[in-house]
């Protein structure tokens, strides 16, 4: 007998599961959703029906060698979803959050018109052209209708023409639908979409229209052509009713966002939010954050570059928790252009659809399924890199300009000076800027938003790509000078072992003889190479050298601002160690300047407490979000159309297929409490034996991936945390546990920037809701200390 995951209702044969499985719940495997099996306390995972089906047949082998599977049948009634045990279901295989419709046994065209769309869409998210969807598409559609009327001949040949039942089954292959004419043309694909699963339309507008010189091929002449330069809006309210489809997301926006006092771990916690005359008074109201960023869609080296550079502009509501805005699907676009058109007719004309939506949205409300009153919102922050920033908030773009920085100047003028600054700007044409003012912006016609309250930081670009690389050059210039051969050092850099976690993230190839201040690293590579710093040289410099000290202050700096969770009083000490930093760096290299991103670093303290953390703010989600369309692009004909629309369909298709709180973990093994020694102990940490436990190797949830090894934080003791290593994954329901080995703190090793542990024998189960920090680490070594092990700190507790 086999017994569906989702309902529970038995079968007779494998391919009656999987018959079922198909119509009856429209179940679309992927890497995210798992066909699970659920035969004899089986809980072996496959992300396609082809491996399902292979492991059925060893059970339909051990259970159903004696039934004929023609004649078997469900032993259930018919079957819904909703009468699921939570018991044998985890949040991926829930029929709910597959978002299609259950009608009952039986072949449901609707549901194989569902399965389809989830397909075609897949398809076109991946970047594949209209073109070839569309060929596939047709073909398909010819082999499922060859394949009818051949089933249809051979099926009616055993009939006489007299014969009744020929007349029942010709009438029952006469009115077959071919699911795949509803998607034989991208005008049908899209209505489809756009009614099943709401995908909101890229809208294009027209900005002004430029002549080209093309061949007559007729005539052999050059004729001037007509060209239309336009851009994409995806209208934001549209958008954020599309969002609000889902159950999930309007029980986050339902709760309430409570500030606290002298603590910041969101953008509510700051004072610009209780002081904000909206937010302040209305909790439910929306919170749109703005993200503006150019990328290239063309080779950047190739003869293309800059003339397929696109400008996006990205937003993520606040009011969702961070650990949902960190994911790419959650990021959604607002507009796509080219920005060569944007530096030809200026960021207004671009910006204005979207203030006329958020003019509305901040007089009229919206009417959304969380709440039965109108709900309204406005942008409550702007955040890019320093150049994106200034450019669609009218600051100078030149940061060797007198008056670079746009936080001293919003902070020191004040609104009713930045008016009288923009009155001089219109008075007197012929100036470019006055006081780092370059232009006034159209968002200031917003009601509850001005750009003088704008105070995003972005920790990325000025820690990651520039300060830190800018330091790590010249210390590494001094150790070369001092300690070792520049080779020496660079072989201890590539030898070290940064760990399971930092695998992808190890610097590969550092460059020290460029003229700039860059090493040639990414973001992440400079934070795994900043943070192990200590482990790989601090063996070669005794403690107190004043080159050493500066790397010091600069990890205790990026401790507290990559930390997301914050208190008043780290905010003050922050204060303190950046003027330090910046004193002992003038000391040191008394002939080098201090970068522009050395100043915005002394806005950190005071924008933290007006904003919440800065690492709520920074680029490196959205500059991720980047590749979804870099990886789309098949052909630059209206590259901002096809990039825009082939983006929606993506989105719908995550959003239907995928839940927020997917869950995905390796194989399943059943685990048995009775063999363990500690048996105590696990009742106390699970409450009750439950029904089935199962153990696993990895997991990962909401973006996370925690294994055997790892080390996580499972309390804080004395002001110093309590670690343990991970020995088992153990999965009972839909909650996590790990069991753990407890690691003992000896102390926090300022010259290695590390806690030194001690392995012990003491055990404990954890529950994986509470630990203390959610991120997990790596136990490492120094470089010389092979008996030492050490932790590296993420961020300050």
């Amino acid at each position: 007998m086999f017994k569906c995951f989702i309902c529970q209702a038995v079968h007779a044969a494998s391919q009656l599961l999987i018959t079922h499985l198909r119509l009856d719940h429209s179940f679309y495997p992927s890497t995210r959703f798992k066909l699970v099996c659920a035969q004899d306390r089986c809980r072996r995972q496959f992300s396609t029906y082809s491996g399902f089906k292979k492991h059925l047949v060893v059970h339909e082998k051990e259970f159903c060698q004696s039934v004929d599977p023609v004649k078997s049948a469900c032993f259930t009634d018919n079957c819904s979803g909703d009468n699921a045990e939570d018991g044998d279901t985890n949040s991926m295989q829930n029929p709910e959050t597959n978002s299609f419709e259950n009608k009952g046994s039986g072949l449901q065209i609707q549901n194989v018109k569902h399965i389809c769309a989830s397909i075609i869409g897949k398809l076109q998210g991946s970047g594949m052209a209209n073109s070839v969807v569309s060929s596939v598409v047709n073909d398909l559609e010819d082999l499922a209708t060859g394949l009818h009327a051949q089933v249809k001949h051979d099926i009616l040949a055993h009939f006489s023409k007299d014969d009744p039942v020929r007349a029942t089954l010709n009438e029952s292959f006469e009115n077959y639908e071919n699911p795949l004419i509803s998607f034989n043309t991208e005008t049908k694909r899209m209505a489809y979409f756009r009614e099943k699963w709401g995908i909101v339309e890229p809208v294009e507008i027209m900005l002004g229209v430029r002549f080209d010189t093309r061949r007559n091929k007729l005539t052999g002449t050059y004729d001037q052509v007509p060209v239309k330069e336009t851009f994409i809006y995806i209208p934001i309210l549209e958008t954020i009713k599309f969002m609000c489809r889902n159950a999930e997301i309007c029980q986050l926006l339902r709760e309430p966002h409570l500030s606290k006092t002298n603590t910041f771990e969101d953008f509510c916690d700051g004072s610009y939010y209780k002081t904000h005359p909206l937010f302040s008074k209305d909790q439910s109201s929306l919170q749109t954050q703005l993200y503006y960023d150019d990328f290239e869609t063309a080779n950047p080296l190739g003869s293309k570059r800059t003339v397929h550079k696109v400008g996006a502009l990205y937003f993520v509501l606040r009011n969702l928790p961070p650990k949902f805005n960190s994911a790419l699907m959650n990021i959604h676009l607002v507009a796509l252009f080219h920005t060569e058109d944007m530096k030809k007719y200026g960021f207004d004309p671009i910006l204005q659809p979207l203030i006329n939506d958020i003019k509305i949205l901040e007089c009229f409300g919206l009417d959304l399924p969380f709440s039965s009153e109108k709900v309204y919102g406005t942008i409550c922050q702007i955040t890019g890199d320093n150049l994106g920033m200034h450019t669609i908030l009218g600051f100078t773009e030149s940061f060797s300009a007198r008056h670079f920085c746009r936080l001293c100047l919003i902070i020191l003028r004040g609104k009713d000076l930045f008016e009288m600054h923009c009155n001089e700007l219109q008075s007197e044409p012929q100036k470019l800027s006055v006081f780092g003012l370059k232009h006034y912006s159209t968002l200031n016609n917003l009601q509850f938003f001005h750009v003088c309250h704008n105070f995003s930081l972005d920790i990325m670009h000025d820690i990651l790509e520039g300060v830190a690389q800018y330091e790590i050059k010249l210390l590494m210039e001094y150790l070369s000078e001092n300690v070792l051969s520049k080779n020496d050092l660079l072989s201890r850099v590539y030898a070290f072992d940064y760990g399971y976690l930092e695998r992808k993230n190890r610097p590969t190839r550092i460059n020290l003889d460029s003229s700039g201040n860059s090493i040639g690293l990414n973001s992440m590579q400079t934070l795994c190479l900043v943070r192990n710093l200590p482990l790989i040289f601090g063996d070669l410099l005794p403690e107190g050298n004043p080159n050493w000290t500066l790397l010091l202050l600069l990890l205790q700096i990026i401790n507290i601002i990559f930390s997301p969770s914050l208190t008043l009083g780290m905010t003050i000490h922050l204060k303190h160690l950046i003027i330090e930093h910046h004193v002992l760096f003038k000391q040191l290299y008394p002939n080098r300047n201090l970068i522009p991103k050395h100043h915005f670093m002394i806005h950190y303290p005071s924008c933290i407490r007006k904003i919440g953390p800065l690492i709520h703010m920074w680029s490196m989600r959205f500059e991720a979000k980047h590749k979804v369309f870099k990886n789309t692009v098949k052909n630059f004909k209206n590259v901002t159309k096809s990039l825009a629309r082939k983006h929606q369909i993506f989105i719908g298709y995550h959003w239907e297929t995928s839940p927020l709180n997917h869950i995905e973990y390796g194989p399943l093994k059943s685990f048995n409490l009775d063999r363990e020694d500690n048996t105590q102990m696990f009742a106390r940490a699970l409450h009750a034996a439950p029904r089935d436990l199962f153990s696993s190797s990895w997991i990962k949830f909401s973006g996370t991936e925690y294994r055997k090894g790892l080390i996580i934080c499972i309390n804080v003791e004395n002001e110093m945390p309590v670690f343990g290593r991970i020995t088992t994954i153990l999965l009972s329901d839909s909650t996590t546990f790990f069991l753990v080995d407890k690691l003992l703190v000896d102390n926090f090793n300022e010259h290695f920037h590390a806690y030194r542990v001690f392995e012990t024998d003491e055990k404990d189960v954890i529950k994986a809701d509470n630990l203390i920090i959610y991120k997990p680490f790596d136990l490492q070594h120094a470089h010389t200390g092979v008996d030492c092990l050490y932790v590296v700190p993420l961020f300050y507790l």
